[in-house]
């Protein structure tokens, strides 16, 4: 079993926490798998909410399912960057695309998946800060993640695989586990072009 490197600290691991689309086969522990929970679950959410619902499947055959509908799901959207919701698709670079479909392929060796729900419709912006405390704990800890989005397109059949309720909305979901790539650095546009003092600037004139 692949052992935690040592854990590092917050700034490190957000400037180190890069999508992990390549996974060693080992399995993840469930303490660690419950310590990342437990910092997702320290995250605001509006009025205190508390929205988000986590379900990890570690359950092989429910794996393969969720691998199924997740390849499904990105075949039929890179296939047709036109339909509604898939708008990003377009002009996106060739390598960035063909790394996501080599991924959905081989998505089902990833030891742990987490489905992210909410219990409340529309109110995403409580869900995805539990969500980035999630994946920077992930990090500190030297497991990799990457944030997905495709089982929502198959949701009502993501809820028949692992019971999820019908009122009951899923936001995205999180493969996790050691990573065959080595972290960061991240590239990120430098702070200049995206950040402004006391009024908006525009960079480009």
């Amino acid at each position: 079993m692949n052992q935690a490197a040592a854990e590092v600290g917050v700034f490190e691991a957000m400037h180190t926490q890069r999508a992990v689309r390549r996974y060693l086969p080992d399995a993840v522990p469930d303490e660690l798998i419950t310590k990342v929970l437990d910092a997702a679950i320290r995250a605001p959410s509006a009025i205190n909410g508390q929205f988000a619902r986590f379900v990890v499947v570690t359950d092989h055959e429910k794996r393969r399912r969720l691998a199924e509908l997740y390849l499904e799901a990105q075949q039929e959207s890179y296939n047709n960057p036109s339909a509604a919701g898939t708008e990003w698709l377009r002009g996106q670079e060739t390598g960035v695309v063909e790394k996501a479909a080599k991924f959905a392929r081989e998505i089902g060796d990833v030891p742990v998946f987490i489905i992210v729900c909410s219990t409340q419709r529309g109110v995403s912006h409580s869900i995805y800060p539990a969500v980035q405390n999630l994946l920077v704990a992930a990090r500190s800890l030297g497991l990799g993640t990457v944030l997905t989005t495709l089982h929502t397109f198959r949701a009502d059949e993501v809820r028949d695989v692992l019971g999820i309720p019908d009122d009951v909305h899923i936001v995205c979901g999180i493969p996790m586990g050691w990573p065959a790539v080595p972290f960061g650095p991240v590239r990120r546009r430098p702070l200049s072009e995206v950040a402004y003092w006391n009024q908006w600037e525009d960079h480009n004139e």
